[in-house]
């Protein structure tokens, strides 16, 4: 192998392994405390002005002239910050930014992970009844994306499919067997 293609071929690793990893630093590692949401909620005014990383489900957002806030359902995160939306929520929080979040990019059920400040608490009416939550200065969003689901047949056989086999063909119409969607080998 000459001196060159040595280089490309490292190179072109370099690159393939650095495009693999698309998830900021600031979402996949957690602050040094790690502070949970169910610690904070409770005693708010100790905890000013430091670090959290939390994310959950969007429930609203609401854009003023200078301000949007955004109401999330917040679940824990797993290794690489993403909510894990089958654990138990520990309650609900604010998320307060500069930047203008369309509701329609962001509606409601959309996965977030956000680092922030805690700067306070505000009280939310949810139905008749008003919770107090905390709220945040975010320094860094991420939105998950939403991948479906593949729904496989049952009886699926990952062996056969309508290519070319050496096993396919004349035989075939013996070993398959139209109730089950199977061969019997």
């Amino acid at each position: 192998m000459t001196k060159w293609s040595a280089f490309s071929v490292a190179s072109l690793l370099f690159m393939v392994l650095t495009g693999c990893s698309n998830i900021p630093k600031q979402i996949t590692t957690a602050p040094l405390n790690d502070l949970q949401l169910s610690k904070v909620r409770d005693q708010v005014e100790n905890f000013q002005n430091q670090q959290v990383r939390w994310g959950g489900e969007v429930v609203s957002v609401e854009n003023n002239n200078d301000v949007s806030l955004v109401q999330i359902v917040q679940y824990p995160l797993n290794n690489y910050g993403k909510p894990v939306t089958t654990k138990s929520s520990e309650g609900r929080f604010i998320a307060k930014t500069d930047e203008f979040i369309d509701p329609v990019v962001f509606k409601e059920g959309t996965l977030l992970t956000f680092t922030g400040i805690v700067d306070g608490e505000t009280v939310r009416k949810i139905d008749q009844k008003e919770l107090t939550m905390p709220v945040i200065n975010v320094t860094y969003m991420y939105r998950w994306q939403i991948y479906p689901t593949v729904q496989r047949d049952p009886f699926y056989d990952p062996f056969y499919y309508n290519g070319f086999y050496p096993y396919h063909g004349y035989y075939d119409r013996f070993w398959y067997h139209p109730r089950f969607g199977y061969r019997y080998y």
